[in-house]
């Protein structure tokens, strides 16, 4: 030890100790989080959705899709013949507005997926030529929402979940909704797109993250939860312009709600992201904001008649999908307010337990 600190002079003294103390400190991360348990985050297999005790109207002839059958995992392909009009005509059977459901049982749940869109075209052609056929061999009762952003101002991924909901549950009472990112392209028909009484997060693993889940809190890309309880949670939240954080402020949410957060085993839950120009965060938005969630996460959702405020231009029933090109408006003018009034809302112990489980 005299040695060593008699070699160490000046410059390479100090990077001699800071090496170590960050080399302690990573450590200490990587047992925290070895430790530190996600009590609701829970693995079900696909056969706990299909639960005739939670059916209200339970026949014989209910839908049986066969997942021994489905169990096989699709190959992504950027093909150049996923047009719109190639797609309907691959699927004959989706009736205008992107409905289908079985005719020869009846279905488990009546499932909404919502797609918040701007400018994702080839995207949205991959996932519908995908989604539709996957859709139909799990025997759903389904209707597809585009829900598009008007103009070029900051994207709100939240707020247009919000008025997905909205415009779907004028159409029918769906049982279930699916709240999807036009990017990601499950690999796996297995993959049910179904609700059960709590959360279900169906994405385990994506190509862009190495097949590796992000943090077990994480509830981003895909979530399915019943309309029942996406009402009881106020939605997501309004306040998050631009791309970041309204997922994670979704999942502390369904927390506080004592929800679980349920998850297909991984070798199921596969997406694939089709590459895109990435937009980047708004510098007032994202983990600022997200320190502030509890004391702000029951009035500002669906319930917020100023957050919630939009204009729906135009409803489209077309041939594969029911588009709503909505004008969501831009961020308030007293957001650096807002982002200042709850700091200390959570602690760093939270915050690290929530990130590093």
């Amino acid at each position: 030890m005299r040695g060593t600190f008699s070699k160490c002079h000046g410059l390479n003294c100090l990077r001699y100790f800071s090496l170590r103390i960050l080399f302690v400190l990573y450590l200490g991360l990587v047992v925290f989080a070895l430790f530190n348990r996600c009590n609701h985050c829970v693995v079900t297999p696909p056969e706990s959705l299909m639960d005739k005790s939670k059916v209200k109207d339970w026949t014989d002839n209910m839908c049986k899709p066969d997942l021994q059958k489905l169990g096989v995992h699709y190959e992504v392909v950027n093909d150049e013949a996923a047009t719109f009009e190639a797609i309907s005509a691959a699927n004959p059977q989706v009736k205008n507005g992107g409905k289908w459901f079985p005719s020869s049982c009846k279905p488990w749940q009546k499932v909404a997926l919502i797609l918040c869109y701007r400018d994702r075209l080839w995207p949205l052609q991959l996932f519908l030529q995908r989604i539709h056929p996957m859709l139909q061999a799990q025997m759903l009762d389904y209707q597809i929402f585009l829900v598009e952003q008007s103009g070029t101002g900051l994207f709100n991924r939240g707020k247009l979940f919000n008025v997905g909901y909205l415009e779907a549950m004028k159409q029918g009472p769906f049982d279930c909704i699916v709240f999807h990112d036009v990017d990601l392209i499950p690999e796996d028909d297995r993959n049910l797109y179904m609700c059960n009484d709590h959360a279900r997060h169906l994405v385990t693993a994506a190509d862009h993250h190495r097949f590796h889940l992000r943090y077990y809190n994480y509830a981003g890309g895909v979530v399915a939860v019943s309309s029942h309880n996406f009402k009881r949670i106020n939605g997501f939240a309004n306040i998050y312009w631009g791309w970041g954080n309204e997922d994670d402020d979704f999942s502390s949410r369904m927390t506080a709600s004592n929800m679980l957060l349920t998850r297909p085993p991984t070798a199921i839950g596969r997406y694939h992201s089709v590459p895109h120009r990435k937009i980047s965060r708004f510098s007032k938005s994202g983990n600022s904001l997200f320190l502030g969630w509890r004391r702000r996460w029951k009035t500002d959702g669906l319930n917020d008649p100023i957050g919630m405020a939009h204009t729906v231009l135009q409803i489209q029933e077309l041939p594969l999908f029911t588009r709503v090109l909505v004008d969501v408006g831009g961020p308030p003018d007293n957001i650096d307010d807002i982002r200042r009034t709850h700091p200390e809302d959570v602690s760093i112990w939270w915050f690290l337990t929530y990130f590093y489980p």
